[in-house]
């Protein structure tokens, strides 16, 4: 679409309270029509745009004896912009008490991804390394797609009764915003005046589709300074101002659209969580460099750049592959090693401590807490049955961090030189990873722990059993949408265990061949975890698969150099395996030899 091509949808010369007018008379025939309005919120100008526009054409209707059905939702990936993120918490408690005084209510739905699903679970437990630049964006997916999706499914559940229409959903959505903007929104057929289907098949509405950046201002402005609306927007000023290191958020606007501003990440948002690797974001950058108020952000943009810096440095990767073929697993890159985990999560509780700190003398709430103790014990339990850490590791550092003294200050480091990922090398394991699972050393290696059985034979506490496809038995644990802790087990470990955690862990708790697991089986013999439905035997497999790797010197603290050593190159494996990882086979891996040798 050329510029010409763009500014020929978006007409100029109509004026903002033209604009306002046509908006509100669309909303409020709608709601005549019974049809529930939920607003899709996201902290930003152009949304909060819409919320004003909804809530006008609601207070209408109410005062002409209807009854509006209004709610909106929020997404929350849990490493917002820590601004951002508190912003809206403050605004959406506005919106609620707004609407209640003008005699509709406002029904609220906050969106935010399973304690798993957050990008602080899915780097710490090994599951996934950060969605860096030129790789896949799946991290808008897992944090906010899904949650959105699950949490629009319950709204439109609540408030549509029988016989009214289907919910439509209000997006703050321009076609000014960019040429691509504009022909995706072209394509779907989004418009201002009329609900069209998305690709999940909700009803969307765009309302301030062909207003311009400086429409959507002008109202902001003019709805804030007449006193009449659930806000007065300085603060949704003073963020977009600030954002750009400005002092006026017009300024910073124009600064933005000519194309000086920070490039956006993958997932379109226009001030970036503070992890993100997608792109740089001055956002927060900015934010800090131009007042001291922000000042508490700068840790969160150590760990950033410590991140992006080490992107290639293959000796924080993992190189320990799970998936056997012809006997062999990879050793390669993959997620980052045992030792960079523990390093980040060492680094994310001292920034949860000093802004604990900070903000007790500052006498304000934190801006952020990176780690909760329900998503730290979570890590720690998954610690465990991967082989990653031994059992209570979190736990020990956590306490060292908020009650020893111990600091873990996050490194300035130059970034590393790109280069080629290494060739995959393969190592040995044998058909299954428990081939010597009938030796006493692990019977236990599965999800089972005799002697707890034998302690505990005729009590409550003993764990009931089930039995697999197999015919092996293991422990029926409690079970759930995900994989998650019990939030009063948390408190209870966080008030009464600690202690005795740290003692096991310093003990050495878990340090004999194949003990490693023995920190998962103690939260599931605590009830402190729950597994995902249908998850018992993958249990079994992992803890199986983490306790060969223990006895085999494949967990924890491994070193590279000596497992590269302990494997083969792709020219040096049999002919069944050569077949089975042909995938990996490169000519840096010796493709050139088989072909000389045929």
């Amino acid at each position: 679409m050329s510029q010409f091509d763009l500014f020929s949808v978006v007409d100029l010369t109509v004026p903002v309270f033209v604009r306002v007018r046509k908006a509100v008379d669309t909303l409020v025939g709608l709601f005549n029509q019974r049809y529930p309005i939920v607003i899709a919120y996201s902290g930003g100008k152009d949304s909060s745009c819409v919320v004003t526009l909804v809530f006008q054409a609601a207070k209408e209707v109410v005062a002409a004896g209807g009854k509006p059905v209004v709610a909106l939702t929020h997404s929350d990936t849990r490493v917002e912009n820590p601004e951002v993120a508190a912003y809206a918490r403050g605004e959406m408690e506005k919106m609620v008490r707004w609407g209640r005084q003008h005699g509709f209510e406002v029904i609220l739905g906050i969106a935010e991804p399973h304690d798993l699903s957050t990008w602080q679970a899915k780097i710490l437990t090994g599951r996934g390394i950060p969605s860096f630049a030129g790789t896949s964006t799946d991290c808008s997916i897992d944090l906010k797609v899904e949650p959105q999706r699950r949490l629009r499914k319950q709204i439109f559940k609540t408030i549509e009764t029988d016989g009214c229409p289907p919910s439509v959903t209000c997006l703050g959505t321009r076609f000014d915003e960019s040429e691509r903007r504009a022909l995706h929104m072209k394509l779907r057929g989004e418009n201002a005046m009329l609900p069209v289907r998305n690709k999940d098949g909700d009803l969307v509405l765009s309302p301030i589709s062909m207003w311009t950046d400086d429409d959507v201002w002008e109202h902001l402005g003019t709805a804030g300074a007449s006193g009449e609306h659930y806000s007065d927007f300085k603060e949704c000023f003073r963020i977009y101002a600030h954002a750009e290191g400005q002092g006026c958020a017009i300024v910073a606007s124009a600064i933005n659209e000519g194309g000086q501003s920070r490039k956006k990440g993958g997932c379109g948002a226009r001030h970036g969580c503070f992890v993100c690797q997608q792109a740089v974001d001055k956002s927060l950058e900015n934010m800090v460099a131009f007042d001291e108020r922000y000042a508490y952000a700068r840790g969160l943009l150590r760990l950033n750049k410590f991140i992006r810096h080490t992107r290639y440095d293959w000796s924080r990767r993992h190189h320990v592959g799970r998936t056997i073929r012809e006997g062999y697993v990879a050793i390669e890159p993959d997620t980052y090693h045992p030792a960079m985990i523990r390093d980040l999560l060492r680094y994310m509780l001292q920034l949860d401590y000093d802004e604990l700190v900070l903000a007790h003398s500052e006498r304000r709430a934190p801006m952020f807490r990176i780690l909760p103790e329900s998503m730290l014990f979570l890590i720690d339990a998954y610690w465990s049955i991967n082989g990653l850490a031994y059992p209570f590791s979190a736990v020990v550092d956590y306490v060292d961090v908020f009650h020893n003294g111990v600091r873990y200050d996050i490194p300035e480091i130059h970034p590393v030189p790109e280069t080629p990922m290494p060739p995959a090398r393969f190592f040995h394991v044998g058909k299954e990873w428990d081939d010597d699972r009938d030796s006493m050393v692990f019977m236990d290696s599965g999800l089972r722990d005799h002697l707890w059985e034998s302690l505990t034979e005729g009590s409550p506490c003993q764990p009931p059993l089930r039995t697999l496809t197999d015919g092996r038995l293991v422990w029926d644990l409690a079970s759930g949408p995900t994989f998650s802790m019990n939030e009063e087990s948390v408190a209870f470990i966080v008030d009464f265990e600690l202690d005795h955690l740290v003692r096991l862990h310093r003990d050495g708790y878990g340090h004999n061949p194949g003990g490693i697991v023995a920190g998962f089986k103690w939260y599931a013999q605590f009830g402190a975890l729950q597994i995902g439905s249908g998850q018992t035997s993958k249990i079994d497999e992992i803890l199986r698969r983490t306790a060969w790797k223990s006895k085999h010197g494949l967990t924890v603290d491994y070193s590279i150099d000596d497992l590269l050593a302990r494997s083969v190159r792709f020219a040096d494996l049999p002919p069944k395996a050569r077949t089975a990882w042909h995938h990996k086979a490169t000519t840096e891996s010796a493709q050139t030899e088989l072909v000389l040798a045929a």
